[in-house]
């Protein structure tokens, strides 16, 4: 077996390992020795290694347990009798399915594979993994040679013409490097192939190949975005769950890769937003992004200080986020209630057409609420029943509990408005009234709405001595119908309105 498979091997008991670790009937070393001694009663006698060190034991373990046909079966089938139930055998159970997976191929062909392989001059496989998987695919370390991509390409779907990812990666492969390699490679490509009866299939995925080295990575300065949602958690509404969703570039569908979710208090899912804003920073930095940051709130904390969170972890100086990236809001409701969509379609696309055409939003085409009673949520709603071509609405009053602002963007959120501007304590103030409208109507600015709303926030923290500047406390919600994450979990109740 050559030396960089033998070396995978190794790397990947790791995470088996680590979830032993985890399972409290090994973590002393009498617990250790039972276990062994049912394995040995199950399987027959195995060279499994004591140690008094945990973690040294446990690798002995995961190592036969491993190497045996029946080993990681039996494995789980002892650790159930033992834990009966317990979360951490059902956490190991999904490390375990993914070391077990089937076979694509013999053993056979996997060591000509590595054979061809080993010791030859390749091109970056992480960017070949991104080109045959997509900029949404699970991140690969920055350490990450050919195996491990092939291991990570085994546990993904097939393409659509059924064609396995580890055959399409070869394809990929085989054209960027030196004319007998990537001989020998489709030779093998065309062995495998034939067995699956995948061979006009494959024609297929060299030709497109052949065609994808140009376009394989996004060009600089394209959009990319980072998108956290976060809902209170639990009966006491004391936790918050967050979700993320990333997604480099858009040369193709909106399918934006999910993150795991973290439940925890307020302060804890901060720290969370500041890693995963670290997270991308150092995994797209080499594609020098446009980073867009937006925050999917519910009605009742969508007046939440988002923009003024820290992006980073640890900081002499503190930068809020809206200062470094143009971060918006958006509706966990109106995601989640597709009969709003038509409106909101439409609503969107003259949005963007005004501000493509100008980069301002029409001002016949903003909606000033005023003034904050019943009358004025009745006047609201009629205009934007009567007016298409009405794509933004300035609050107010803020979107709290007990005041008329949430009233206000419940309308506007069914009659498909995209976007809305507020200030989080006061939109009466004659100084948010003037950044409103620099920001919805441009007055020759050469920025566009969102450069103009991150400027604004900068000033803001430039002028952190003088409190009260309205960049400090400003939302913006900018709702695109396209790029929704759809919620696992239904939308809460809608707030009744007297519009």
């Amino acid at each position: 077996m050559p030396l960089a498979e033998q070396s995978a091997d190794r790397g990947a008991l790791w995470p088996l390992v680590e979830g032993l670790r985890r399972i409290p009937s090994l973590k002393d070393r009498s617990g250790r020795n039972l276990f062994v001694r049912m394995m040995c009663d199950e399987l027959g006698d195995l060279p499994f290694e004591e140690h008094a060190n945990v973690t040294s034991h446990l690798y002995s373990v995961a190592e036969v347990c491993k190497r045996h046909p029946d080993g990681l079966t039996t494995l789980m089938v002892v650790l159930e009798r033992i834990e009966q139930g317990s979360v951490h055998v059902a956490e190991l159970r999904d490390v375990v399915q993914s070391m077990t997976a089937p076979r694509l191929w013999s053993q056979q062909e996997s060591e000509n594979l590595f054979r061809l392989l080993d010791g030859a001059v390749l091109p970056d496989v992480a960017e070949i993994y991104h080109a045959v998987v997509g900029l949404t695919a699970p991140s690969l370390s920055a350490q990450a040679g050919y195996v491990d991509v092939l291991r990570a390409l085994e546990t993904l779907n097939a393409d659509p013409s059924g064609t396995p990812k580890p055959l399409v990666f070869v394809e990929h492969l085989a054209m960027r490097v030196r004319p007998e390699l990537a001989a020998e490679l489709r030779l093998w490509s065309d062995r495998q192939a034939a067995h699956m009866g995948l061979s006009a299939e494959l024609v297929a995925v060299r030709r497109a190949a052949a065609e994808a080295p140009a376009r394989t990575m996004p060009p600089p300065r394209s959009d990319a975005y980072l998108i956290l949602q976060v809902q209170r958690e639990g009966a006491a509404g004391e936790e918050y769950r967050l979700s993320h969703w990333r997604q480099l570039g858009q040369s193709g569908d909106w399918s934006p890769m999910r993150g795991e979710d973290v439940v925890g208090d307020l302060e804890s899912v901060k720290v969370r937003v500041a890693e995963l804003v670290e997270e991308v920073e150092a995994e797209w930095a080499r594609f020098r992004p446009n980073i867009r940051i937006e925050f999917v709130l519910p009605s009742e904390i969508i007046n939440l200080d988002v923009d003024q969170w820290p992006w980073e972890t640890d900081s002499l100086i503190p930068e809020p986020m809206g200062c470094r990236y143009p971060v918006v809001v958006r509706s966990l409701e109106r995601m989640a209630t597709l009969k709003w969509y038509r409106w909101w379609h439409d609503r969107w696309d003259e949005l963007r057409s005004q501000l493509s055409d100008t980069g301002a939003v029409q001002r016949e085409s903003a909606w000033w609420s005023r003034p904050a009673n019943e009358d004025g949520l009745r006047r609201l709603t009629s205009a934007f029943a009567r007016t298409p071509k009405l794509v933004s609405l300035v609050l107010s009053a803020p979107p709290s509990a007990e005041m008329v602002g949430r009233d206000e963007v419940a309308a506007a959120l069914r009659a498909g408005v995209p976007l809305i501007l507020w200030h989080r304590e006061r939109c009466d103030s004659v100084e948010f009234v003037a950044v409103a409208e620099s920001l919805l109507h441009g007055a020759g600015d050469p920025h566009d709405l969102l450069e103009r709303l991150r400027l604004a926030r900068v000033t803001a923290f430039e002028q952190g001595a003088v409190p009260g500047h309205v960049g400090e406390k400003l939302t913006v919600l900018l709702d695109d119908p396209v790029r929704v994450v759809v919620p696992l979990y239904p939308a809460p109740p809608e707030r009744v309105s007297v519009a």
